[in-house]
């Protein structure tokens, strides 16, 4: 992938000091970790993997350069002292993360149950607020994923050979709709639907599972629409597709795929768009607002 650097990336960044990595599951924390070396190869990265999986892939992927600090993810005070101990000041939280970790309190230290209590909703947008919230109090900044990520987050236009039928049109104008009420209740970021009518809706068991649910209930032809909340903090979470979304969508026989132009991250969107060719599946890139008055 090739990274060009974001021209505002200064105003946010202190390209000398360590940059701190909170990283759940999947490929986006390393991303942003090459991301890093490529565009401030001077910054130390320690890199804290707070899943299982996240941890097995850093020790056999990362470079020696970047420091690993395997922490459970309720660990809070841990992780607090490691980034204190080498002076990181800015970090990002990135990667999966499930929510089934909070229905085990004995995985959560004093400061992650004192943030959950203050906690009014058990929405993701909500306790990562409260976790951001700590960092900052404690002199540590977070910084928005698509910081420097900025060549995965597309702007709006169609990535795939297949266009979007009129019959699919109006089923994204109306999904985009949908997908923005649930993101704003901070319940989920998807929907998927078919002659405008709601198949599934995204909880917290992802966008994947959406769709293998919505596969269940009706027959091919299906349209996969992401979007973010009105107000969302993308310091705290992007929402992203991968190519496993597409593999999902191809098993219901979904048809489209739509997210929204610069809040929705495409992890390798040109190896993204050249699956979705195979599997003749339309990928576009919109702006609710042109949507909306088409």
């Amino acid at each position: 992938m090739v990274c060009h650097p974001s021209p505002d990336i200064a105003h946010f960044s202190n390209k000398t000091q360590a940059f701190g990595v909170i990283a759940g599951d999947g490929e986006l924390p390393f991303l942003l970790a090459e991301d890093v070396q490529l565009q401030a190869p001077e910054r130390h990265i320690v890199f804290v993997p707070v899943t299982k999986a996240a941890a097995e892939l850093a020790q056999q992927n990362l470079p020696a350069e970047i420091s690993i600090f395997p922490c459970g993810v309720g660990q809070i005070k841990k992780i607090t002292q490691i980034f204190h101990q080498h002076q990181v000041t800015e970090i990002a939280i990135i990667g999966k993360v499930h929510k089934s970790v909070l229905l085990k309190p004995l995985h959560l230290d004093s400061i992650a149950l004192r943030i959950l209590a203050r906690t009014r909703n058990r929405g993701d947008q909500a306790i990562l607020s409260g976790v951001m919230a700590h960092f900052e109090a404690e002199g540590i900044l977070i910084i928005p994923q698509s910081r420097y990520l900025v060549d995965s987050i597309p702007k709006a236009g169609l990535l795939t050979k297949r266009k979007p039928t009129t019959a699919e049109w109006k089923d994204i104008k109306y999904g985009l709709e949908i997908a923005r009420s649930i993101a704003d209740l901070d319940i989920g970021q998807t929907v998927v639907l078919k002659d405008r009518i709601i198949l599934s809706v995204e909880a917290t068991e992802g966008t994947d599972q959406t769709i293998r649910r919505a596969g269940n209930l009706a027959s091919k032809g299906m349209t996969v629409v992401k979007t973010a909340a009105t107000h969302h903090d993308f310091r705290i979470d992007t929402p992203t597709i991968g190519c496993h979304t597409l593999e999902a969508m191809r098993a219901a026989e979904a048809s489209v795929l739509a997210v929204e132009a610069e809040r929705v991250l495409l992890i390798h969107p040109q190896e993204l768009a050249q699956l979705a060719d195979q599997y003749r599946i339309s990928i576009v890139v919109v702006d609710p607002q042109e949507v909306v008055d088409s």
